[in-house]
């Protein structure tokens, strides 16, 4: 075969090619880069946030927080329960957001969790997200 009638071949399937992917383009990038993860040629995508901001999250642990030590006598338990409940969620949400290890999810309420909590709190106290617990 002809060396030029090979070329004109080549450049004919390449149109062909082109016109086939243009149209699906982003199906055929998706792809793709799917292919080159499997394969370690291209970085994984970082995940997404999957939650609130973590500004939200240290906005809400303090201000639970403060509403929970600042709770008149006489205060029903009932109403300190529920604060507590969403102060550990929160606490939670934070601890996914800086990837650090939890287990107030996990625990029955009592003093375990209780200690929990105070772990936690001061590793998110080191993680610079909440202020000294102490204040």
């Amino acid at each position: 075969m002809d060396v030029g009638l090979l070329v004109q071949l080549g450049a004919i399937a390449a149109v062909l090619v082109v016109l086939w992917v243009l149209p699906d383009w982003e199906v055929h990038r998706r792809r793709a880069r799917r292919w080159g993860r499997r394969l370690g040629v291209v970085a994984a995508e970082p995940p997404g946030q999957s939650g609130p901001p973590i500004e939200r999250l240290a906005a809400d642990a303090a201000r639970i927080r403060s509403a929970i030590r600042q709770a008149p006598s006489g205060t029903p338990a009932a109403r300190i329960r529920g604060w507590l409940k969403a102060y550990d969620d929160v606490l939670v949400q934070a601890c996914r957001a800086l990837d650090l290890e939890q287990r107030l999810d996990r625990l029955p309420p009592g003093v375990e969790l209780d200690f929990e909590r105070e772990r936690v709190e001061r590793l998110q106290v080191r993680a610079g997200l909440l202020g000294d617990p102490r204040r």
